[in-house]
């Protein structure tokens, strides 16, 4: 009997090691919070390269004349709105740590040079659905003219963006869907393959992990900073945890 429990045990330990191995750590719009970086620069993703993590996410908009810019608000600092103007307008614009606010092609072609590190591309809700169609378009051809196609995943908080990747993108394509209106099973209907919430949603629906995991779909968890929500997420099976504290995340993880 004693041999018998201390098999079990041994089992449930090995299984819990293995669950919180398969949770992957995202850079939540990259490693920027040491000096000299920035969030949604190329700086901080190559600092998200350097600390091992899976990915590091970032934002995308789409300007009047056709160029995405990478950046998380639509309205910049001095009030620029990125998608009522044209790039001219936006080639001096600067980020917080000197940077040239990068192009997603910009951005696109650092990435390509860092074995190891997934681009999570988050396809912003645009002022129109046109403009998230158009965005979309531009993405995908940059991604299919620089080969990387298995590099670049997708997340959005739009239905419509979201729908529109199912259909345009290659078939494999990882899309998230971030809004927490939808179930499991609704974003798989919608043809994400995975979800996205943020920590609160899990927290009032803990069964969408296993829910999804059984339609076999990815499970993100966004914007994790606290050490024991991370610790419980990992217990927990998430898949991918996105957080703003990229080193503390990737030492639980292991």
């Amino acid at each position: 009997m004693k041999k018998k429990k201390l098999f079990f045990l041994t089992v449930m330990a090995m299984m819990a090691m293995t669950v919180c191995a398969q949770t992957k750590v995202i850079a939540h719009r990259g490693y920027w919070t040491p000096a000299g970086s920035a969030q949604n620069s190329i700086t901080s993703l190559n600092g998200t390269n350097r600390l091992g993590a899976y990915g590091s996410e970032f934002d995308v908009h789409i300007t009047t004349d056709g160029v995405v810019m990478v950046n998380h608000d639509r309205v910049l600092p001095d009030g620029t709105n990125i998608e009522l103007v044209n790039y001219q307008k936006l080639k001096k614009e600067i980020l917080s740590n000197g940077e040239k606010l990068p192009t997603f092609k910009q951005y696109l072609r650092a990435g390509k040079k860092l074995n190891g590190t997934q681009l999570i591309c988050e396809i912003k809700a645009h002022i129109t659905n046109e403009g998230e169609d158009r965005c979309i378009d531009s993405v995908l051809n940059s991604v299919k003219q620089e080969e990387m196609e298995k590099r670049v995943e997708y997340i959005s908080f739009s239905k419509n963006a979201c729908q529109y990747l199912a259909q345009h993108a290659p078939v494999g394509t990882k899309i998230s869907y971030l809004n927490n209106d939808l179930t499991p099973a609704q974003c798989k209907a919608m043809g994400c393959t995975g979800i996205d919430f943020n920590e609160a949603t899990y927290g009032k629906y803990p069964n969408y992990i296993s829910d999804a995991h059984k339609l076999g779909m990815d499970v993100n968890v966004w914007t994790v900073d606290d050490l024991n929500q991370m610790d419980k997420f990992i217990k927990a099976g998430v898949d991918f945890l996105t957080t703003n504290n990229p080193v503390e995340a990737l030492k639980l993880s292991k």
